[in-house]
């Protein structure tokens, strides 16, 4: 059973560091909704609230929390 499902909003455990030169860092205890659950992925994608460009980022179980 997977430990997150599509739809759920979550909170970060660790930091997310901007993947590119002027890219948006995003901290732990930010909030966000899955979009994809790991049997679909090797990790959870998260949109995270508040990151400007709207792209799902990749955490692993471990790092993300229910809310």
């Amino acid at each position: 059973m997977e430990k997150f499902t599509v739809g759920q909003r979550v909170r970060t455990t660790v930091d997310a560091p901007s993947m590119w030169e002027g890219g948006t860092s995003i901290p732990a205890g930010s909030f966000g909704t899955i979009k994809h659950a790991r049997g679909q992925f090797a990790s959870y994608g998260v949109l995270l609230d508040d990151d400007p460009d709207q792209l799902p980022a990749s955490y692993e179980p471990h790092e993300l929390e229910a809310v």
